[in-house]
């Protein structure tokens, strides 16, 4: 199965693969309207304007670095977890859209976060004696809530690294406890041109193991940009077999690379053996 991932509603539209992904909302805090017939991609913490209005929003660690674009190793501003009008007012848009619904910045911003008052005061009067597992229980139950709002499927997107403990200590997310509430995981292995693409296979494999035994679909997301059609049906390749799903991060000036892609791969299944 084959998909693109857009902002842009008319690609969005153009019918290039199997279904879209499109941007409801971004890291940056833009928000656009949901797409009919798509996937709506929602970044969950990923926030940077709320971040920039009001700092004190911000995940924070225990040195007081707080996760804003300016911090180093984050990109966007991350929104604590354990802010309740966020996390309402996020549980209220996710409400209000139709069908599927991909969740992105699912977890928190990196191991040593979230250090705030409040964070503190809920983990010292939680069950957990292991703020790892504290972490894991408050994203869990978020996208526990998040399932009962959705009608259509639920993907939750994972960080890019399998090793066994990874996702939990590094974000405070936990497959297995997961798996209860969504229908799939996406994985993104993103590189424009992909110069070597050995460790996007061995990514794939690793997470393929990771899932064994859940009930619960892998898709794996490439990039479109600055490669050729048949280099990026090269990579899709030794990715596919581990995958139940390939989604192609696409903006316009990729739309006819992806296309061709996506035709050649099609035309290899369909070739008789």
């Amino acid at each position: 199965m084959y998909a693109i991932l857009t902002d842009d509603s008319e690609l969005a539209r153009a019918e290039i693969g199997d279904r879209s992904y499109y941007f409801t909302e971004f890291v940056d805090g833009r928000r656009q309207e949901p797409l009919e017939g798509t996937v709506s991609s929602v970044a969950c913490w990923g926030d940077t304007a709320a971040v920039r209005d009001e700092p004190e929003r911000a995940a924070v660690d225990a040195d007081g670095t707080r996760a804003t674009p300016d911090a180093e190793g984050h990109h966007w501003g991350t929104v604590c977890p354990t802010d309740p009008d966020y996390r309402e007012g996020l549980l209220e848009r996710i409400g209000r859209l139709e069908g599927d619904v991909r969740l992105t910045t699912l977890g928190f911003p990196g191991a040593g976060f979230c250090r705030c008052e409040r964070c503190n005061r809920r983990f010292e009067g939680s069950e957990h004696d292991e703020r790892d597992a504290w972490r894991a229980d408050v994203l869990t139950a978020f996208v526990a809530a998040v399932a009962t709002r959705v009608d259509g499927e639920l993907t939750a997107t994972l960080y890019p690294d399998p090793y066994p403990g990874s996702l939990r200590e590094r974000a405070g997310l936990e497959p297995a406890g997961l798996a209860a509430h969504v229908d799939g995981f996406l994985v993104p292995l993103c590189d424009p041109g992909y110069g070597t693409s050995y460790w996007v296979e061995s990514l794939a494999r690793g997470f393929a193991r990771e899932l064994e035994g859940l009930e619960v679909s892998l898709s794996i997301q490439l990039s479109g940009a600055e490669i050729d059609p048949e280099r990026l049906a090269g990579v899709t390749r030794r990715v596919e077999p581990h995958a139940d799903e390939i989604v192609y991060g696409t903006y316009p000036d990729d739309a006819e690379t992806v296309r061709e892609a996506i035709e050649r791969l099609r035309e290899e299944k369909a070739a008789p053996a």
